[in-house]
Protein backbone atom coordinates (compact mmCIF):
# COMPACT_ATOMS: atom_id res chain seq x y z
CA UNK A 1 0.00 0.00 0.00
CA UNK A 2 2.66 2.15 1.40
CA UNK A 3 4.55 1.99 -2.56
CA UNK A 4 1.36 2.41 -4.43
CA UNK A 5 0.72 5.56 -2.29
CA UNK A 6 3.98 6.98 -3.15
CA UNK A 7 3.74 5.94 -7.05
CA UNK A 8 0.31 7.50 -7.20
CA UNK A 9 2.08 11.00 -5.39
CA UNK A 10 5.11 10.35 -7.68
CA UNK A 11 2.86 10.32 -10.71
CA UNK A 12 0.92 13.76 -9.26
CA UNK A 13 3.94 15.35 -8.82
CA UNK A 14 5.14 14.44 -12.39
CA UNK A 15 1.79 15.22 -13.97
CA UNK A 16 1.57 19.19 -11.83
CA UNK A 17 5.35 19.31 -12.88
CA UNK A 18 4.88 19.00 -16.91
CA UNK A 19 1.35 21.44 -16.41
CA UNK A 20 4.15 24.01 -14.81
CA UNK A 21 6.74 23.62 -17.45
CA UNK A 22 4.25 23.78 -19.95
CA UNK A 23 2.63 27.03 -18.47
CA UNK A 24 6.43 28.41 -18.00
CA UNK A 25 7.11 27.71 -22.26
CA UNK A 26 3.38 29.03 -22.97
CA UNK A 27 4.31 32.17 -21.13
CA UNK A 28 7.66 32.19 -22.18
CA UNK A 29 6.76 32.17 -26.15
CA UNK A 30 4.43 34.48 -25.49
CA UNK A 31 6.19 37.00 -24.51
CA UNK A 32 8.96 36.24 -27.22
CA UNK A 33 8.45 38.24 -30.13
CA UNK A 34 10.89 35.88 -32.44
CA UNK A 35 8.05 33.66 -32.27
CA UNK A 36 4.76 32.89 -33.29
CA UNK A 37 2.80 30.44 -32.77
CA UNK A 38 -0.24 29.11 -34.88
CA UNK A 39 -2.66 26.15 -33.71
CA UNK A 40 -4.70 24.13 -35.92
CA UNK A 41 -7.10 21.09 -35.68
CA UNK A 42 -6.32 20.76 -39.35
CA UNK A 43 -3.77 18.09 -39.05
CA UNK A 44 -1.07 17.20 -42.06
CA UNK A 45 -1.87 14.68 -44.62
CA UNK A 46 0.92 14.96 -47.16
CA UNK A 47 4.20 17.55 -47.43
CA UNK A 48 5.04 15.77 -50.85
CA UNK A 49 4.22 18.26 -53.32
CA UNK A 50 3.19 15.80 -55.81
CA UNK A 51 0.94 14.30 -53.70
CA UNK A 52 -0.71 16.75 -51.26
CA UNK A 53 -4.29 17.60 -51.73
CA UNK A 54 -5.67 20.15 -48.81
CA UNK A 55 -5.46 23.82 -48.32
CA UNK A 56 -3.27 23.48 -45.01
CA UNK A 57 -0.61 21.14 -46.78
CA UNK A 58 -0.33 23.76 -49.64
CA UNK A 59 0.02 26.71 -47.64
CA UNK A 60 2.78 24.92 -46.16
CA UNK A 61 4.08 23.68 -48.78
CA UNK A 62 4.59 27.32 -50.14
CA UNK A 63 5.95 28.34 -47.66
CA UNK A 64 8.84 26.35 -47.69
CA UNK A 65 9.06 26.46 -51.53
CA UNK A 66 8.60 28.54 -54.56
CA UNK A 67 7.16 27.64 -58.01
CA UNK A 68 8.24 29.99 -60.93
CA UNK A 69 5.83 32.02 -60.55
CA UNK A 70 3.25 32.65 -57.61
CA UNK A 71 0.18 34.74 -55.88
CA UNK A 72 1.25 37.74 -54.33
CA UNK A 73 0.13 37.47 -50.72
CA UNK A 74 -3.45 38.70 -49.99
CA UNK A 75 -4.56 38.29 -53.07
CA UNK A 76 -5.00 36.09 -56.30
CA UNK A 77 -2.76 38.02 -58.59
CA UNK A 78 0.32 36.47 -60.44
CA UNK A 79 4.00 37.67 -60.20
CA UNK A 80 7.38 35.93 -60.78
CA UNK A 81 8.75 33.77 -58.02
CA UNK A 82 12.00 31.79 -58.84
CA UNK A 83 11.22 33.11 -62.24
CA UNK A 84 13.03 36.57 -63.97
CA UNK A 85 9.33 37.23 -64.93
CA UNK A 86 5.28 36.10 -65.61
CA UNK A 87 7.40 33.92 -68.94
CA UNK A 88 7.05 33.56 -72.59
CA UNK A 89 4.05 32.22 -74.70
CA UNK A 90 4.30 30.35 -78.33
CA UNK A 91 1.90 31.45 -80.91
CA UNK A 92 -0.10 28.35 -80.72
CA UNK A 93 -0.04 28.39 -76.93
CA UNK A 94 1.36 24.91 -76.31
CA UNK A 95 5.32 26.02 -75.18
CA UNK A 96 5.67 28.47 -72.41
CA UNK A 97 9.53 29.19 -71.58
CA UNK A 98 10.65 30.53 -68.32
CA UNK A 99 14.04 31.64 -67.15
CA UNK A 100 15.43 31.15 -63.31
CA UNK A 101 16.70 34.22 -61.00
CA UNK A 102 20.14 33.64 -60.15
CA UNK A 103 21.24 32.73 -56.81
CA UNK A 104 18.68 30.80 -55.69
CA UNK A 105 19.52 27.94 -52.94
CA UNK A 106 17.60 25.44 -50.73
CA UNK A 107 17.64 25.94 -47.39
CA UNK A 108 20.90 23.41 -46.76
CA UNK A 109 23.06 25.38 -49.53
CA UNK A 110 22.38 23.39 -52.62
CA UNK A 111 21.80 25.48 -55.91
CA UNK A 112 18.80 24.99 -57.77
CA UNK A 113 19.36 25.11 -61.49
CA UNK A 114 16.77 24.53 -64.44
CA UNK A 115 18.16 21.12 -64.52
CA UNK A 116 17.69 19.60 -61.06
CA UNK A 117 14.18 22.03 -60.93
CA UNK A 118 12.87 19.83 -64.37
CA UNK A 119 14.33 16.47 -63.14
CA UNK A 120 12.21 16.88 -60.12
CA UNK A 121 8.81 18.73 -62.00
CA UNK A 122 9.06 15.95 -64.07
CA UNK A 123 8.41 13.48 -61.00
CA UNK A 124 5.10 14.87 -61.32
CA UNK A 125 4.46 12.99 -64.58
CA UNK A 126 6.05 9.58 -63.88
CA UNK A 127 5.41 8.98 -60.01
CA UNK A 128 1.94 8.04 -60.56
CA UNK A 129 0.45 5.51 -57.68
CA UNK A 130 3.08 5.79 -55.28
CA UNK A 131 1.24 8.89 -54.41
CA UNK A 132 -2.44 7.83 -52.56
CA UNK A 133 -3.59 10.98 -53.94
CA UNK A 134 -1.90 11.48 -57.35
CA UNK A 135 -2.68 15.29 -56.94
CA UNK A 136 -0.13 15.70 -59.99
CA UNK A 137 -1.77 13.52 -62.41
CA UNK A 138 -4.37 15.72 -61.95
CA UNK A 139 -2.33 18.98 -62.41
CA UNK A 140 0.51 17.96 -64.51
CA UNK A 141 -0.27 14.99 -66.92
CA UNK A 142 -3.32 16.40 -68.32
CA UNK A 143 -1.82 19.32 -69.57
CA UNK A 144 2.00 18.52 -69.63
CA UNK A 145 3.69 16.78 -72.85
CA UNK A 146 7.51 16.96 -71.25
CA UNK A 147 9.37 19.55 -69.36
CA UNK A 148 12.86 20.30 -70.66
CA UNK A 149 16.05 22.42 -69.49
CA UNK A 150 17.61 23.48 -72.41
CA UNK A 151 20.34 25.15 -70.44
CA UNK A 152 20.62 25.59 -66.31
CA UNK A 153 18.44 28.86 -66.45
CA UNK A 154 16.02 27.87 -68.26
CA UNK A 155 12.45 25.90 -68.16
CA UNK A 156 10.64 25.05 -71.15
CA UNK A 157 6.93 23.38 -70.73
CA UNK A 158 5.45 21.64 -73.45
CA UNK A 159 1.44 21.47 -73.42
CA UNK A 160 -0.80 18.70 -74.96
CA UNK A 161 -3.26 21.37 -75.65
CA UNK A 162 -3.70 24.74 -75.25
CA UNK A 163 -4.72 25.71 -71.52
CA UNK A 164 -5.98 29.50 -71.01
CA UNK A 165 -5.10 29.30 -67.35
CA UNK A 166 -1.85 27.70 -67.07
CA UNK A 167 0.05 29.88 -65.36
CA UNK A 168 -2.47 29.52 -62.62
CA UNK A 169 -1.75 25.84 -62.68
CA UNK A 170 2.41 27.01 -62.30
CA UNK A 171 1.36 28.33 -59.18
CA UNK A 172 -0.20 25.62 -57.50
CA UNK A 173 1.79 23.70 -55.05
CA UNK A 174 2.65 20.61 -56.98
CA UNK A 175 5.19 22.85 -59.18
CA UNK A 176 7.63 24.01 -56.34
CA UNK A 177 11.07 23.47 -56.44
CA UNK A 178 11.78 20.54 -54.31
CA UNK A 179 14.73 18.75 -53.24
CA UNK A 180 15.69 15.32 -54.59
CA UNK A 181 17.40 14.55 -51.39
CA UNK A 182 14.41 14.58 -49.63
CA UNK A 183 11.79 13.44 -52.24
CA UNK A 184 13.17 11.09 -54.95
CA UNK A 185 12.13 10.75 -58.46
CA UNK A 186 10.61 7.14 -57.73
CA UNK A 187 9.13 7.60 -54.71
CA UNK A 188 6.61 9.09 -52.62
CA UNK A 189 7.52 10.62 -49.06
CA UNK A 190 4.23 11.79 -47.46
CA UNK A 191 5.80 12.61 -44.47
CA UNK A 192 9.53 13.60 -44.31
CA UNK A 193 12.37 13.40 -41.49
CA UNK A 194 13.03 17.01 -41.03
CA UNK A 195 15.36 18.83 -41.87
CA UNK A 196 12.93 19.42 -44.88
CA UNK A 197 14.15 22.34 -47.15
CA UNK A 198 13.10 24.49 -50.02
CA UNK A 199 13.60 27.69 -52.14
CA UNK A 200 11.18 29.54 -50.27
CA UNK A 201 11.64 32.25 -46.75
CA UNK A 202 11.30 28.87 -44.68
CA UNK A 203 12.83 25.39 -43.72
CA UNK A 204 10.97 22.82 -41.84
CA UNK A 205 13.68 22.78 -38.86
CA UNK A 206 11.28 19.89 -36.73
CA UNK A 207 8.23 17.67 -37.56
CA UNK A 208 5.79 15.63 -35.73
CA UNK A 209 2.24 14.64 -37.92
CA UNK A 210 0.94 14.03 -34.58
CA UNK A 211 2.11 17.09 -32.33
CA UNK A 212 3.82 19.88 -34.13
CA UNK A 213 6.13 21.44 -36.53
CA UNK A 214 8.72 24.17 -36.33
CA UNK A 215 9.39 26.18 -39.04
CA UNK A 216 12.68 28.44 -38.95
CA UNK A 217 14.14 31.14 -42.09
CA UNK A 218 16.04 29.70 -44.61
CA UNK A 219 19.66 31.47 -44.59
CA UNK A 220 19.78 31.65 -48.44
CA UNK A 221 16.39 32.79 -49.10
CA UNK A 222 17.08 35.70 -51.58
CA UNK A 223 13.13 36.38 -52.52
CA UNK A 224 11.06 39.26 -51.85
CA UNK A 225 9.14 37.48 -48.48
CA UNK A 226 11.66 37.37 -45.80
CA UNK A 227 10.97 36.30 -42.42
CA UNK A 228 9.94 38.81 -39.91
CA UNK A 229 10.44 36.30 -36.93
CA UNK A 230 12.79 33.94 -36.25
CA UNK A 231 10.49 30.77 -35.37
CA UNK A 232 6.97 30.04 -36.65
CA UNK A 233 5.24 27.22 -34.29
CA UNK A 234 2.47 24.59 -35.78
CA UNK A 235 0.71 23.19 -33.25
CA UNK A 236 -1.70 20.54 -33.74
CA UNK A 237 -4.73 19.86 -31.62
CA UNK A 238 -7.03 17.11 -31.53
CA UNK A 239 -10.08 19.34 -31.40
CA UNK A 240 -11.69 22.70 -31.99
CA UNK A 241 -12.61 23.62 -28.00
CA UNK A 242 -8.79 22.34 -26.86
CA UNK A 243 -7.43 25.45 -29.47
CA UNK A 244 -10.22 27.59 -28.60
CA UNK A 245 -9.30 27.41 -25.07
CA UNK A 246 -5.50 27.92 -26.06
CA UNK A 247 -5.79 31.46 -28.13
CA UNK A 248 -8.08 32.41 -25.48
CA UNK A 249 -5.33 31.62 -23.16
CA UNK A 250 -2.53 32.57 -24.95
CA UNK A 251 -1.02 29.17 -25.23
CA UNK A 252 -1.27 30.06 -29.01
CA UNK A 253 -1.08 33.21 -31.09
CA UNK A 254 -3.04 32.61 -34.22
CA UNK A 255 -6.19 29.95 -34.25
CA UNK A 256 -6.22 28.62 -37.80
CA UNK A 257 -8.82 25.91 -38.94
CA UNK A 258 -11.05 24.80 -37.63
CA UNK A 259 -13.27 26.74 -35.31
CA UNK A 260 -17.26 26.56 -35.45
CA UNK A 261 -19.22 29.38 -35.65
CA UNK A 262 -20.52 29.39 -32.12
CA UNK A 263 -16.75 29.30 -30.40
CA UNK A 264 -16.01 31.91 -32.83
CA UNK A 265 -18.97 33.99 -31.46
CA UNK A 266 -17.74 33.46 -27.99
CA UNK A 267 -14.00 33.93 -28.63
CA UNK A 268 -15.51 37.74 -30.54
CA UNK A 269 -16.27 38.75 -27.00
CA UNK A 270 -12.74 38.00 -25.23
CA UNK A 271 -10.35 40.95 -24.84
CA UNK A 272 -7.24 40.87 -26.64
CA UNK A 273 -8.43 39.01 -29.38
CA UNK A 274 -9.11 39.74 -33.03
CA UNK A 275 -11.71 38.00 -35.31
CA UNK A 276 -10.58 37.78 -39.63
CA UNK A 277 -12.78 37.06 -42.11
CA UNK A 278 -11.45 35.77 -45.25
CA UNK A 279 -14.24 36.10 -48.40
CA UNK A 280 -13.23 32.37 -50.20
CA UNK A 281 -14.44 30.03 -52.60
CA UNK A 282 -14.42 27.14 -50.06
CA UNK A 283 -17.64 24.43 -50.25
CA UNK A 284 -19.02 21.10 -48.96
CA UNK A 285 -20.34 18.96 -50.88
CA UNK A 286 -21.57 15.08 -51.07
CA UNK A 287 -19.56 13.11 -52.86
CA UNK A 288 -21.76 9.84 -54.73
CA UNK A 289 -19.90 7.15 -55.95
CA UNK A 290 -21.58 5.93 -59.87
CA UNK A 291 -19.37 2.47 -59.24
CA UNK A 292 -20.22 1.12 -56.29
CA UNK A 293 -23.91 0.37 -54.76
CA UNK A 294 -26.05 1.42 -53.65
CA UNK A 295 -24.95 5.63 -55.40
CA UNK A 296 -24.26 3.96 -58.81
CA UNK A 297 -28.33 3.86 -59.27
CA UNK A 298 -29.31 7.22 -60.52
CA UNK A 299 -32.31 7.24 -58.95
CA UNK A 300 -30.81 7.11 -55.20
CA UNK A 301 -28.58 10.02 -56.58
CA UNK A 302 -31.87 12.37 -57.38
CA UNK A 303 -33.27 11.21 -54.18
CA UNK A 304 -30.42 12.43 -51.91
CA UNK A 305 -30.01 15.77 -54.12
CA UNK A 306 -34.21 15.90 -53.88
CA UNK A 307 -33.81 15.73 -49.93
CA UNK A 308 -31.18 18.11 -49.06
CA UNK A 309 -32.04 21.44 -47.35
CA UNK A 310 -29.90 23.83 -47.53
CA UNK A 311 -30.73 26.20 -45.30
CA UNK A 312 -31.63 24.01 -42.71
CA UNK A 313 -27.90 23.36 -42.33
CA UNK A 314 -26.89 27.32 -42.76
CA UNK A 315 -29.65 27.98 -39.82
CA UNK A 316 -29.40 25.62 -37.60
CA UNK A 317 -25.71 24.96 -37.17
CA UNK A 318 -23.84 28.17 -38.30
CA UNK A 319 -26.68 30.84 -37.56
CA UNK A 320 -27.35 31.85 -41.12
CA UNK A 321 -22.63 32.74 -41.66
CA UNK A 322 -22.71 29.72 -44.60
CA UNK A 323 -24.76 30.39 -47.37
CA UNK A 324 -26.39 27.36 -49.41
CA UNK A 325 -24.93 26.18 -52.73
CA UNK A 326 -26.63 25.32 -55.44
CA UNK A 327 -23.99 24.23 -58.20
CA UNK A 328 -20.36 23.38 -57.38
CA UNK A 329 -19.12 26.68 -58.73
CA UNK A 330 -19.89 29.08 -56.01
CA UNK A 331 -21.77 32.69 -57.06
CA UNK A 332 -18.82 35.21 -58.09
CA UNK A 333 -17.04 32.64 -60.38
CA UNK A 334 -17.87 33.18 -64.25
CA UNK A 335 -20.75 31.39 -65.34
CA UNK A 336 -22.01 30.42 -61.77
CA UNK A 337 -25.57 28.66 -62.07
CA UNK A 338 -28.07 27.69 -59.48
CA UNK A 339 -28.40 24.49 -61.27
CA UNK A 340 -29.62 22.46 -58.16
CA UNK A 341 -32.23 24.69 -57.16
CA UNK A 342 -33.94 24.46 -60.43
CA UNK A 343 -33.74 21.01 -61.16
CA UNK A 344 -34.75 19.69 -57.42
CA UNK A 345 -35.95 22.71 -55.51
CA UNK A 346 -35.24 20.94 -52.44
CA UNK A 347 -36.19 19.43 -50.35
CA UNK A 348 -38.97 17.78 -52.25
CA UNK A 349 -39.58 14.62 -50.49
CA UNK A 350 -42.43 13.30 -52.75
CA UNK A 351 -39.99 13.51 -55.38
CA UNK A 352 -37.70 11.75 -53.16
CA UNK A 353 -39.69 9.17 -52.61
CA UNK A 354 -40.92 9.06 -56.37
CA UNK A 355 -37.04 7.99 -57.42
CA UNK A 356 -36.68 5.51 -54.24
CA UNK A 357 -39.79 3.90 -55.68
CA UNK A 358 -38.56 3.63 -59.11
CA UNK A 359 -35.35 1.51 -57.90
CA UNK A 360 -38.18 -0.91 -55.49
CA UNK A 361 -37.44 0.65 -52.10
CA UNK A 362 -39.58 1.55 -49.76
CA UNK A 363 -40.45 2.39 -45.85
CA UNK A 364 -40.87 -1.34 -45.65
CA UNK A 365 -37.80 -2.08 -47.98
CA UNK A 366 -35.70 1.17 -47.03
CA UNK A 367 -32.45 2.01 -48.88
CA UNK A 368 -29.64 1.33 -46.58
CA UNK A 369 -26.75 4.16 -47.20
CA UNK A 370 -23.44 4.48 -44.88
CA UNK A 371 -22.60 8.36 -45.22
CA UNK A 372 -18.76 9.11 -44.78
CA UNK A 373 -17.18 11.71 -43.14
CA UNK A 374 -13.89 13.17 -41.40
CA UNK A 375 -14.84 14.47 -37.96
CA UNK A 376 -12.44 17.31 -37.30
CA UNK A 377 -11.16 18.64 -40.70
CA UNK A 378 -13.89 20.45 -41.84
CA UNK A 379 -14.27 22.08 -38.71
CA UNK A 380 -15.79 21.52 -35.44
CA UNK A 381 -19.27 21.48 -36.64
CA UNK A 382 -18.99 18.83 -39.14
CA UNK A 383 -20.92 16.25 -36.76
CA UNK A 384 -23.44 18.52 -36.23
CA UNK A 385 -24.79 19.02 -39.76
CA UNK A 386 -24.06 15.66 -40.89
CA UNK A 387 -26.27 14.68 -38.34
CA UNK A 388 -29.25 17.57 -40.17
CA UNK A 389 -28.43 15.15 -43.69
CA UNK A 390 -28.68 12.17 -41.96
CA UNK A 391 -32.27 13.39 -40.74
CA UNK A 392 -32.93 14.80 -44.20
CA UNK A 393 -32.71 11.51 -45.86
CA UNK A 394 -34.23 9.59 -43.48
CA UNK A 395 -37.31 12.04 -43.78
CA UNK A 396 -38.47 10.31 -46.65
CA UNK A 397 -39.31 7.51 -44.69
CA UNK A 398 -37.35 5.26 -47.23
CA UNK A 399 -33.99 5.54 -46.53
CA UNK A 400 -31.49 4.45 -43.32
CA UNK A 401 -28.25 6.55 -43.22
CA UNK A 402 -25.25 5.27 -40.55
CA UNK A 403 -22.84 8.05 -39.98
CA UNK A 404 -19.58 6.70 -40.46
CA UNK A 405 -16.19 8.70 -39.14
CA UNK A 406 -12.73 8.22 -40.49
CA UNK A 407 -9.73 10.39 -39.53
CA UNK A 408 -8.60 13.01 -42.15
CA UNK A 409 -5.32 11.29 -43.83
CA UNK A 410 -7.01 7.67 -44.07
CA UNK A 411 -10.37 9.44 -45.28
CA UNK A 412 -8.70 11.99 -48.19
CA UNK A 413 -7.03 9.17 -49.55
CA UNK A 414 -9.51 6.21 -49.47
CA UNK A 415 -12.41 9.01 -50.83
CA UNK A 416 -10.43 9.95 -53.66
CA UNK A 417 -9.03 6.62 -54.63
CA UNK A 418 -13.45 6.10 -55.39
CA UNK A 419 -12.77 2.31 -53.83
CA UNK A 420 -14.13 2.65 -50.63
CA UNK A 421 -17.30 5.10 -49.73
CA UNK A 422 -20.61 4.92 -52.02
CA UNK A 423 -21.18 8.40 -50.26
CA UNK A 424 -19.03 10.90 -48.51
CA UNK A 425 -18.50 14.52 -47.88
CA UNK A 426 -15.82 16.47 -49.45
CA UNK A 427 -14.35 19.98 -49.11
CA UNK A 428 -12.79 21.83 -51.73
CA UNK A 429 -10.96 25.10 -52.23
CA UNK A 430 -9.96 26.38 -56.05
CA UNK A 431 -6.17 25.45 -56.71
CA UNK A 432 -6.45 28.32 -58.99
CA UNK A 433 -9.02 31.36 -59.38
CA UNK A 434 -11.18 29.97 -62.85
CA UNK A 435 -14.60 27.36 -63.01
CA UNK A 436 -12.88 25.33 -64.39
CA UNK A 437 -11.07 24.29 -61.23
CA UNK A 438 -14.42 23.61 -59.45
CA UNK A 439 -15.92 21.28 -62.84
CA UNK A 440 -12.94 19.73 -64.02
CA UNK A 441 -11.26 17.92 -61.27
CA UNK A 442 -14.67 16.52 -60.37
CA UNK A 443 -15.27 15.14 -63.45
CA UNK A 444 -11.97 13.94 -64.91
CA UNK A 445 -9.81 10.89 -63.75
CA UNK A 446 -12.12 9.35 -61.16
CA UNK A 447 -14.28 13.09 -60.18
CA UNK A 448 -11.97 12.75 -56.37
CA UNK A 449 -14.02 10.13 -55.87
CA UNK A 450 -17.01 10.19 -57.59
CA UNK A 451 -15.96 7.58 -60.69
CA UNK A 452 -17.74 9.65 -63.16
CA UNK A 453 -14.62 8.97 -65.52
CA UNK A 454 -11.76 6.08 -64.69
CA UNK A 455 -9.19 7.39 -64.29
CA UNK A 456 -6.18 6.80 -67.16
CA UNK A 457 -2.38 7.36 -67.02
CA UNK A 458 -1.78 10.00 -69.29
CA UNK A 459 -5.43 10.57 -70.27
CA UNK A 460 -6.27 13.97 -69.76
CA UNK A 461 -9.57 13.00 -69.41
CA UNK A 462 -10.13 9.15 -68.37
CA UNK A 463 -12.54 7.02 -69.62
CA UNK A 464 -16.27 8.15 -69.02
CA UNK A 465 -18.73 5.64 -67.26
CA UNK A 466 -21.97 6.61 -69.37
CA UNK A 467 -22.82 8.15 -72.49
CA UNK A 468 -23.69 11.21 -70.11
CA UNK A 469 -20.63 11.73 -68.61
CA UNK A 470 -19.13 11.54 -71.99
CA UNK A 471 -21.01 14.44 -73.11
CA UNK A 472 -20.22 16.17 -69.79
CA UNK A 473 -16.80 15.71 -70.95
CA UNK A 474 -17.01 17.08 -74.24
CA UNK A 475 -18.14 20.37 -73.04
CA UNK A 476 -16.02 21.04 -70.15
CA UNK A 477 -12.64 19.99 -72.92
CA UNK A 478 -14.11 22.56 -74.71
CA UNK A 479 -14.56 25.22 -71.87
CA UNK A 480 -10.80 24.57 -71.23
CA UNK A 481 -9.66 25.91 -74.49
CA UNK A 482 -11.57 29.02 -74.99
CA UNK A 483 -10.18 32.76 -74.95
CA UNK A 484 -14.08 33.58 -75.31
CA UNK A 485 -15.39 34.41 -71.80
CA UNK A 486 -19.60 35.02 -73.39
CA UNK A 487 -18.73 31.15 -75.26
CA UNK A 488 -17.34 29.69 -71.71
CA UNK A 489 -20.21 31.08 -69.65
CA UNK A 490 -22.79 29.23 -72.08
CA UNK A 491 -20.33 26.34 -71.49
CA UNK A 492 -20.31 26.26 -67.68
CA UNK A 493 -23.82 26.62 -67.64
CA UNK A 494 -24.78 23.81 -69.93
CA UNK A 495 -21.60 21.80 -67.66
CA UNK A 496 -23.22 22.72 -64.37
CA UNK A 497 -26.69 21.27 -65.86
CA UNK A 498 -25.64 18.20 -66.79
CA UNK A 499 -23.40 17.79 -63.47
CA UNK A 500 -26.73 18.63 -61.65
CA UNK A 501 -28.58 15.54 -63.53
CA UNK A 502 -25.96 12.85 -63.02
CA UNK A 503 -25.93 14.24 -59.17
CA UNK A 504 -22.31 13.10 -58.77
CA UNK A 505 -21.61 15.90 -56.51
CA UNK A 506 -24.35 17.36 -54.43
CA UNK A 507 -23.52 20.88 -53.09
CA UNK A 508 -24.52 21.86 -49.76
CA UNK A 509 -22.70 25.35 -48.78
CA UNK A 510 -19.79 27.69 -49.21
CA UNK A 511 -18.00 29.72 -46.32
CA UNK A 512 -15.67 32.09 -45.03
CA UNK A 513 -13.00 31.13 -43.43
CA UNK A 514 -12.04 32.91 -40.08
CA UNK A 515 -8.75 33.21 -38.33
CA UNK A 516 -8.66 34.06 -34.59
CA UNK A 517 -5.60 35.96 -33.51
CA UNK A 518 -4.44 37.97 -30.54
CA UNK A 519 -3.74 41.68 -31.45
CA UNK A 520 -0.19 41.59 -30.72
CA UNK A 521 0.08 39.95 -33.70
CA UNK A 522 -0.11 41.79 -37.19
CA UNK A 523 0.06 41.35 -41.26
CA UNK A 524 1.96 44.16 -43.24
CA UNK A 525 -0.01 46.86 -44.49
CA UNK A 526 1.60 47.17 -47.73
CA UNK A 527 -0.29 44.04 -49.04
CA UNK A 528 -4.14 43.45 -49.18
CA UNK A 529 -6.08 42.33 -46.08
CA UNK A 530 -3.81 43.38 -43.44
CA UNK A 531 -6.67 43.18 -40.85
CA UNK A 532 -6.58 39.52 -41.92
CA UNK A 533 -2.84 39.12 -42.00
CA UNK A 534 -2.75 39.17 -45.62
CA UNK A 535 -4.82 36.24 -46.08
CA UNK A 536 -5.82 37.02 -49.25
CA UNK A 537 -8.81 35.16 -51.81
CA UNK A 538 -6.56 31.63 -52.23
CA UNK A 539 -6.80 31.48 -48.34
CA UNK A 540 -2.84 30.99 -47.22
CA UNK A 541 -1.11 32.65 -45.09
CA UNK A 542 2.28 34.36 -46.07
CA UNK A 543 4.07 33.27 -42.68
CA UNK A 544 6.71 36.14 -43.88
CA UNK A 545 4.31 38.27 -43.37
CA UNK A 546 3.37 38.17 -39.50
CA UNK A 547 5.09 39.89 -37.03
CA UNK A 548 4.82 40.18 -32.92
CA UNK A 549 4.86 42.72 -31.08
CA UNK A 550 5.10 42.25 -27.10
CA UNK A 551 4.63 44.95 -24.57
CA UNK A 552 7.60 46.46 -23.31
CA UNK A 553 9.80 44.65 -25.87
Amino acid sequence: MKSKKMLVVLISVLVLASLVLSACQSKSTANDPSVIVIGTTDKIASLDAADAYSTHDWEVIENVSNGLVAWKPGTTDLEPALATDLGTVSDDGLVYTFTLKDGIKFGDGTELTATLYAQQLNRLLTIGPSCPNDVADALAVPYIKSIEAPDAKTIVFTLTTPIAYFRNILATSPFVATSPKTFPTDQCVLYPKAPIYGTGPWYVSQFNADEQMVLEPNPYYTGNYKPQVKKIIYRFYSDANTLALAVQSGEVDIAWRMLSTDQISELEKVSGLKIGTIPGGSIRFLTLNLTMAPTDDPNVRKAIAYSIDRNEIADTVFGGKVSPLYSMVPPGFLGAEDTFDTMYASPNLDEARKALEASGYSADKPLELDLWYPPEHYGASTAAWMQIIQKQLEATGEMKVTLQAQEWSTYISALTQGKSYPAAVEGWFFDYPDPSNYLDPFTYNGGMGNNLTAAVKGSTTGTPTNDTVAQLVEVLQKADVELDDTARVAEYKQAQEMAADLAGNIPLFFEAEHVIYRDSISGNANFNSPETLNIGGNVFFNYSMLTKTVSGK
